[in-house]
């Protein structure tokens, strides 16, 4: 049987600047000198599941998610890439 996995991946965001910005969204920080994404992603390879939606919050994250995914992960895993919209969302 085979199976998609849907990641929820983020975007950027203002409580981690200087950490994030439009050129490093909060998949792609660096921890131990690898993007946090990339964990996430080796151990879904390792447990043989290939086949993945990641979803990313804004159109400049996604680009730049899909761009690290499409060279790190060439031939190895089939991911698409899915933006989310920027919505605000007030609670009352």
């Amino acid at each position: 049987m085979d199976f998609q996995v849907v990641v929820l991946a983020g975007g950027t965001s203002k409580k981690l600047v200087p950490l994030v910005s439009k050129e490093v969204p909060k998949a792609l920080l660096p921890v131990a000198n690898r993007p946090v994404l990339s964990y996430v992603l080796e151990l879904l390879e390792l447990s043989n599941l290939k086949d993945l939606i990641v979803v990313v919050e804004g159109q400049d994250a996604a680009l730049r998610v899909g761009g690290w995914i499409s060279g790190a992960y060439v031939d190895r895993l089939h991911v698409e890439v899915l933006k989310k919209k920027n919505y605000c969302l007030n609670l009352l």
